[in-house]
């Protein structure tokens, strides 16, 4: 498609997403750019955002924080007998530090709840990404991203990611696409090894 006709489809879809959403004006705003960005094929093939399904995880599984974990702050973890425990409030992303992988899959349970009135986005995402042996830099790991349903009474959801290398590091990213609200919620990884966290630049909006 040449590119002009390209911009007057966008033109046309964002005109109608103005007249047919309940998103607010920042979250068109938002889609509006990634839409422009997507035709005008400025992405990139390697993120994890260009996974060709969105794969949900399903409902089940409970999540029992350990005596004394705080879940107040803005983000803490915790990693005990081969779970990784995280809690998280009012974030919108936020990286964990390197944990190390005791087989091939890890399974991630989680909650989440957000501000509904402020967004209309009712998913959050997790994604995990290796560690090079030198620790130097971080490769996505394909198809890991999974998207958690929003739930207003901690319902939990789970998902098994597989094609892992075991005593591989990897780390857990959490993001929520919105740019107006947050989500706050808990989650735990488990099947990993008892090995000391690998700190990591945590990245929180």
């Amino acid at each position: 498609m040449k590119l002009h006709h390209r911009v007057l489809a966008l033109v046309l879809a964002v005109a109608l997403a103005f007249s047919l959403t309940a998103c607010s004006p920042k979250e068109i705003a938002q889609n509006m750019v990634l839409g422009v960005v997507r035709a005008l094929g400025f992405t990139t093939a390697d993120s994890e955002e260009e996974e060709a399904t969105e794969t949900m995880a399903t409902a089940g599984g409970s999540i029992a924080f350990p005596e004394g974990f705080d879940t107040t702050s803005r983000a803490n973890t915790l990693l005990q007998e081969g779970t990784l425990y995280i809690s998280f409030n009012n974030i919108q992303g936020y990286n964990t530090d390197y944990f190390t992988a005791a087989g091939d899959s890890v399974t991630v349970t989680s909650y989440g709840s957000t501000d509904a009135t402020k967004t209309s986005y009712d998913t959050y995402k997790v994604a995990l990404w290796e560690l090079s042996d030198d620790g130097k830099t971080t490769t996505y790991v394909k198809g890991s991203t999974i998207y958690f349903s929003v739930s207003s009474d901690e319902t939990c959801y789970t998902y098994d990611i597989s094609g892992l290398t075991p005593g591989k590091k990897y780390k857990a990213t959490i993001s929520f696409d919105s740019t107006v609200a947050y989500i706050t919620g808990g989650m735990t990884v488990t099947g990993l090894t008892d090995d000391a966290l690998v700190q990591t630049e945590t990245d929180e909006d």
